[in-house]
């Protein structure tokens, strides 16, 4: 019998081929997916963030869970991944991409790497 180790109540439908787990601090995996309204939520149980603007939020003030972060992408999100751009770098980068952009994101840092505008 599969017993599930934890249930995620996400209140947001998943866009199809839009999950990737990454290893953002180098350490620990982060479940990633893109939503219907074109925000990225990060899972991560292992570590609480505290970004600013980052986080669960209700009605976009109050941060309701801080093992689950949300990224505002405000355009519908077509691609989703996760990997390094240095192998030197422990650090995994988040990959998101739109028809028009394509976004590369440090989500521990909480930085963007690159924006760049695509045909």
């Amino acid at each position: 019998m599969v017993v599930p180790i934890f249930s995620l109540k996400l209140n947001n439908k998943i866009c199809s081929r839009t999950v990737a787990i990454g290893k953002y601090d180098g350490i620990h995996p982060c479940l990633t997916a893109a939503t219907l309204a074109g925000k990225v939520f990060i899972h991560n149980p292992h570590q609480k963030y505290s970004f600013s603007g980052v986080g669960r939020t209700d009605n976009d003030s109050n941060v309701v869970d801080s093992n689950l972060s949300l990224l505002n992408i405000n355009s519908t999100i077509s691609s989703l991944t996760t990997g390094s751009l240095d192998l030197s770098i422990e650090n995994e980068l988040l990959f998101i991409g739109t028809k028009t952009n394509m976004l590369a994101y440090d989500v521990h840092n909480n930085t963007d790497i690159f924006y760049k505008d695509v045909n």
